[in-house]
């Protein structure tokens, strides 16, 4: 009875497929070719869109990680020109190639973006610039160049680099005075869908998503980078850590009674948690403080700083009223940071440096 049943499914999934309802209309004739070519436009599309985002974030990054040097610890110092750079080997691998068709990558060095304010765009680099040469050298070229370019720099110190550029088939000259910055990466991900940002103690991450909302606002990108680094520069992700593994360490020590108790238990996973979970929103409420000094210290206009955050509601009903999670409601971070904003004034007003207290 068994088998006959097993051999008569596959009759009754047909019948059931034939018997179903299905579209009466003719359409026209699919060409798989066509679609395959459409796919590869679109890809384009999306990585020219990633791009314009990508460069936005790099743009005003590199101001902020130069201008606001003085917020991260020595340690966190490095040198450095302020280029982002790239070859064909670099970018997401899922848009490279149409990366290296919009920049026009090749194995050399091109210049994608200087910043706002930087020693290369203050000493005249520009976008699409090829670094031919750096002090009478051969510029890395290849797949490690870019790590070996920033190499070069960060090692020389506080020094004029000598650069032989083309631009547009005509080489130039341009001496650039490196300068201290602070030495965190940044990056924005793929991530069309998810409204986000984080730092993990060496990168500032934003999701495309959340980018492309930010540029739409002149203080957008600025304040979130600058929140951001105000969670590396004071080390928030290693006191997490911390409070993560003291938790862990005290529920462990639950579950070894518990056990000696013949009950079985996770305070380890709860302990850990909580201790992550830890002064979470006070850190986000310092990190805010830090953002609007940063943003200060790189020129940007602070008066509207506040405001983004209720922009940010708008976009994020849910945060007008949280309580209890990983972060203030921006009711609570829009009074901090007007608060926040006639500091950094009183300052100005005093003649003082801006500098957090």
């Amino acid at each position: 009875m068994a088998k006959l049943l097993i051999r008569t499914i596959p009759f009754i999934l047909i019948l059931l497929v034939v018997s179903c309802a299905q579209p009466q209309g003719t359409l026209p004739e699919y060409n798989q070719q066509l679609s395959i070519e459409e796919q590869k436009i679109q890809n384009q599309l999306f990585a020219d869109s990633w791009l314009k985002t990508y460069i936005d974030v790099s743009e005003t990054g590199l101001n902020i990680l130069f201008n606001a040097v003085d917020l991260c610890k020595e340690e966190d110092q490095i040198f450095g020109i302020g280029v982002d750079i790239a070859t064909r080997y670099d970018g997401p691998e899922a848009i490279r190639s149409e990366l290296t068709k919009a920049l026009l990558l090749s194995d050399e060095i091109t210049v994608v973006a200087t910043g706002i304010n930087t020693p290369a765009r203050n000493a005249g680099l520009k976008a699409g610039d090829k670094i031919i040469e750096i002090n009478s050298f051969a510029a890395p070229y290849g797949i490690d160049a870019n790590a070996e370019f920033y190499k070069t720099i960060r090692e020389s110190n506080d020094k004029k680099h000598k650069l032989l550029i083309n631009r547009n088939g005509q080489d130039l000259v341009i001496n650039v005075q490196s300068k201290k910055r602070c030495r965190f990466g940044y990056y924005v991900d793929l991530d069309n869908n998810t409204f986000n940002a984080f730092a993990d103690g060496n990168y500032i991450a934003l999701s495309l998503r959340m980018a492309k909302w930010l540029a739409q606002d002149e203080l957008g990108i600025a304040l979130v980078f600058a929140h951001e680094l105000g969670h590396n520069a004071n080390r928030h992700v290693d006191d997490k850590k911390t409070n993560m593994q003291a938790g862990a360490g005290i529920g462990l020590l639950l579950d070894m009674i518990a056990r000696t108790q013949g009950v079985q238990t996770d305070f380890m996973n709860m302990g850990a948690n909580m201790g992550a979970m830890s002064y979470s929103i006070d850190y986000e409420n310092e990190a805010d403080y830090l953002s609007v000094y940063a943003i200060a210290m790189s020129g940007y206009k602070i008066d509207d700083a506040a405001n983004f955050w209720r922009r940010f509601a708008v976009e994020v009903p849910g945060s007008i009223y949280s309580k209890g999670g990983s972060h203030p409601s921006t009711s609570e971070r829009y009074v901090r940071i007007e608060k926040t904003i006639k500091e950094v004034y009183g300052k100005i007003n005093n003649g003082e440096k801006i500098l957090p207290n």
